[in-house]
């Protein structure tokens, strides 16, 4: 039976991440879930007890899940600069993922959301500052510049950039801005 319900719980998260990334919250319909789900409307709210509380789940599975990535690549051994390119497009692959109707509710009806998202984001920043650290010691990364700074720096530039404003604002996709914060980061903007 728990392995039934497990298994049911995760389809009807797998279905409303789709609708919640592609339609937004607002428009988040929990009828279509439920029959998509192939359960009723009373099973589904036996599960989750109401579409927010769906939501704060589908954005928990999805913040748990990068984090494992994210961990997993800042303790892995390939060069820094294919581990930042890589953590940033961790970061991006969540965006790309995410329709601007579902970034507008995380900006207007959802702010607890993009907080924790924000929360998980500068959680990792200490731990970037140990990885430039390490590149500094191996002479891959200038010594003179101040790693601490230098992480939250860039932690600044993926906050700036990464957050519902920036994408509603900007005609940008979230791989085309990860992809230059990563170049500019590690190569400067010279020739």
């Amino acid at each position: 039976m728990a392995y039934e319900r497990a298994a049911l719980e995760k389809t009807i998260l797998d279905i409303a991440e789709r609708q919640l990334f592609r339609v937004g919250y607002r428009r988040l319909n929990l009828n279509e879930i439920a029959q998509e789900a192939a359960v009723s409307k009373v099973t589904l709210y036996k599960l989750f007890e109401s579409k927010h509380a769906l939501a704060v789940r589908v954005v928990d599975r999805l913040l748990s899940e990068a984090d494992e990535q994210v961990s997993a690549l800042l303790g892995s051994k390939m060069p820094l600069g294919e581990k930042m390119e890589r953590c940033i497009g961790l970061i991006s692959s969540l965006y790309l993922k995410m329709d601007r109707d579902f970034l507008y509710d995380l900006e207007h009806s959802l702010p607890e959301l993009w907080q924790r998202i924000d929360e998980l984001r500068s959680s990792r920043e200490r731990l970037i500052a140990r990885l430039l650290s390490e590149a500094q010691r191996d002479g891959s990364l200038r010594a003179e510049l101040d790693a601490e700074l230098l992480a939250a720096l860039l932690m600044a530039l993926v906050r700036g950039v990464y957050n519902p404003a920036f994408f509603l604002a900007h005609n940008i996709s979230a791989e085309a801005a990860g992809k230059l914060i990563t170049d500019v980061f590690m190569h400067g903007t010279g020739k």
